[in-house]
């Protein structure tokens, strides 16, 4: 998976979900959304692959527009499909799956902060991740 930057959308896994996302009917955004962070969560005991994490994390972020109703400004690479988080039903129970998917994709052994362990940019998106998770954690 390439990465070009620590933000939430920032890799080519993130950025084909978030084309899926974009090409689905507004009816059906909250659960693409909930669907990306459920798979987070749905078996923390095995290895979170690396394309789980990533979409996760662009659903976690998803989320938080659909909530604020503001852009993630962190990153270069911000979708375009902003205006779509309107079709997604930031309730407190997504928003709470957010948070959680976060937790297991920020854990000390996750497949996510491995392959981050060793890149010069890995502090910040650590701190990239916890900020998002610390804003969800705010909302709800």
């Amino acid at each position: 998976m390439a990465t070009w930057n620590v933000g939430p959308f920032d890799n080519d896994a993130a950025a084909e979900w978030c084309e899926q996302f974009e090409a689905a009917a507004p009816a059906e955004r909250t659960e693409a959304v909930s669907g990306a962070l459920r798979r987070a969560i749905a078996d923390s005991t095995s290895p979170l692959s690396d394309v789980a994490a990533a979409q996760a994390v662009a659903a976690a972020a998803v989320t938080l527009q659909a909530h604020t109703g503001l852009p993630d400004l962190t990153t270069p690479h911000s979708p375009r499909f902003v205006d779509g988080a309107d079709y997604v039903d930031a309730s407190p129970g997504l928003l709470r799956l957010a948070t959680a998917a976060l937790e297991v994709i920020m854990r000390e052994d996750s497949s996510w902060r491995r392959r981050w362990a060793d890149d010069v940019e890995g502090d910040l998106a650590v701190e990239t991740l916890e900020r998002l998770y610390a804003a969800l954690g705010e909302k709800h």
